[in-house]
């Protein structure tokens, strides 16, 4: 299986979020940075691949009815993404596509949410993963 088609993608990030919440009690920033630094490779392989993480994490986060400031600030950027590298399979960017748009709902729904604050070390730890070149 390819490990950055977007099936492989959202079901690792509905998996972390089942067990990091419902077994070991971690909460919803904590396993969005968890989630970031343990796939930071795949995360990093390309637009498509940030930008799934991060909508996919946004819409997971949401079943849990908070997002980490860190995903949140980040988010306008690439829910604004439509064009994705010619080498990924044209359904993954289509389902990738219909995520935006639901994410985008979800999203503008401000009362249905809280914005988790995170410590600036969290925040600095992130942007040092996502900054993280693949070889």
């Amino acid at each position: 299986m390819n490990m950055t088609s977007y099936e492989s993608i959202k079901s690792s990030i509905v998996l972390d979020f089942e067990e990091y919440i419902e077994e070991e009690g971690l909460n919803v920033a904590q396993v969005s940075a968890k989630t970031l630094e343990e796939d930071w490779r795949i995360v990093n392989d390309s637009l498509f691949t940030k930008t799934l993480y991060f909508v996919s994490i946004t819409i997971e986060s949401l079943k849990y009815k908070e997002i980490a400031d860190f995903i949140y600030s980040k988010l306008d950027s690439y829910l604004k993404n439509t064009k994705f590298e010619e080498h990924i399979d044209k359904n993954d960017i289509d389902k990738l596509l219909q995520d935006i748009q639901i994410c985008k709902q979800l999203i503008n729904n401000k009362s249905e949410y809280t914005i988790r604050e995170t410590s600036d070390s969290t925040k600095s730890r992130v942007e040092y993963i996502l900054g993280l070149k693949v070889d």
